[in-house]
């Protein structure tokens, strides 16, 4: 890497290291925060001056003492649906990409790579003089927006090209990234489209895994449990799940991992399909782990994914692992005899029974390309085209 420059108000001082900004809202425990702070990881121990900016003080997850944690607060005032080109939303983003890049260089110096994560990250960061910026998809656009594709689809593709077409983008998976193709069309001419997978930091989760909680404590005993581990949110697929398992042969309790609006909804249809005595409510966990390790089978029923983190976590720990054939990462992650098409309930039911019964046909080892190292250097030379594309 090059040498940079930091410009600070009063010196200009050279550093050795090489600088990597992640942004994103908050580090909230969901996968996109995962990506990230293992990522972050990574490239600390590989001797790079590592950085992550939050718009939001939320902090669910720890981080490691040698990345340094920046809050620069943005203004909730308006809709995200107001997405015209002159709305206040857009005004009050730009102003928002203004305050972070005076930050920036101001506070941090200028960045060799900036992983921008998360719609709402990137279409501030659309209005961003900030160079060496990716855009990073953890989902399938079309999904995302999928209400306002049908509502106000000109006004809405305008806008995702706008946000898309301003820097170079990476996706969590192929179908995600065949996705963004396929739905904002030519948007090539100014920006680079690739697919980097989100790492799996395989040795860090087992040894979280031997750490508490310990699953006593929850009444619960080894491999005698299924497990879904997921924020209670419509595209996470709970209302399918419990309807499954409602079917099941309930050999085994299903324990529920996660937060969310969604939650006494869930809970509430747990007693309407008199199955509350089998569903076990844990909330968020700051470290699951050690209840995904000791899980019989994990079992994943989004509606749509960009690449199903918890998929991956429980190949690193030899859990067996069922999903729903979701848009668009567990097909790539899994063989077809462990997927099963979003809806179908009755299907779903069968899978779960099958897995029960024959546990170790559905693990699948984890894929030994997603460990950071990996990962981490994909991102760096894919950084090396964008700094190209910005000299060209």
């Amino acid at each position: 890497m090059d040498a940079l420059y930091d410009y600070h108000s009063k010196n200009q001082v050279e550093i050795s290291m090489p600088i990597i900004l992640f942004i994103l809202k908050a580090l909230e425990g969901r996968g996109a925060e995962r990506m990230v702070t293992t990522l972050a990881s990574a490239y600390a121990k590989m001797g790079h001056s590592v950085h992550i900016l939050c718009l939001e003080e939320t902090q669910d997850m720890p981080l490691d003492a040698d990345i340094h944690y920046h809050i620069v607060p943005y203004d909730k005032v308006f809709s995200e649906q107001d997405i015209e080109p002159n709305s206040k939303q857009a005004q009050a983003y730009e102003a928002v990409a203004k305050r972070i890049d005076e930050y920036v260089l101001s506070q941090i110096g200028t960045p060799n790579l900036i992983l921008a994560n998360i719609y709402k990250v990137n279409w501030i960061m659309a209005y961003s003089q900030l160079p060496n910026i990716v855009n990073v998809l953890h989902t399938a656009l079309s999904k995302q927006f999928e209400y306002q594709l049908s509502d106000k689809p000109r006004q809405t593709i305008s806008h995702l090209r706008m946000v898309y077409g301003a820097h170079f983008c990476s996706c969590v998976s192929d179908g995600a990234r065949k996705d963004l193709i396929s739905l904002l069309g030519d948007i090539t001419k100014t920006t680079t489209i690739t697919t980097i997978y989100n790492p799996c930091d395989a040795t860090w989760i087992q040894s979280k895994a031997l750490q508490k909680p310990r699953i006593e404590s929850f009444g619960l005993r080894d491999k005698q449990y299924i497990v879904h581990v997921a924020s209670f949110d419509t595209m996470k697929g709970h209302r399918d799940l419990l309807q499954a398992y409602a079917k099941t042969e309930r050999k085994l309790p299903l324990v529920l991992v996660g937060k969310g609006k969604l939650e006494a909804e869930i809970k509430a249809l747990a007693f309407q399909l008199k199955i509350n005595d089998c569903v076990r409510f844990l909330g968020f966990q700051s470290n699951p782990y050690p209840i995904i390790a000791s899980a019989a089978l994990m079992v994943l029923t989004s509606k749509f994914e960009g690449f199903g983190y918890v998929i991956v976590e429980a190949q690193a720990l030899g859990v067996p692992v069922i999903s729903t054939d979701c848009p668009f990462g567990p097909r790539e992650l899994l063989p077809v005899k462990s997927l099963i098409p979003v809806g179908d309930i009755e299907g779903l039911a069968i899978l779960i029974d099958q897995a029960v019964n024959n546990l170790t046909n559905y693990i699948v080892p984890l894929n030994q390309q997603l460990l950071p190292n990996h990962i981490a250097q994909q991102y760096l030379k894919f950084g090396l085209l964008v700094k190209q594309g910005a000299r060209q």
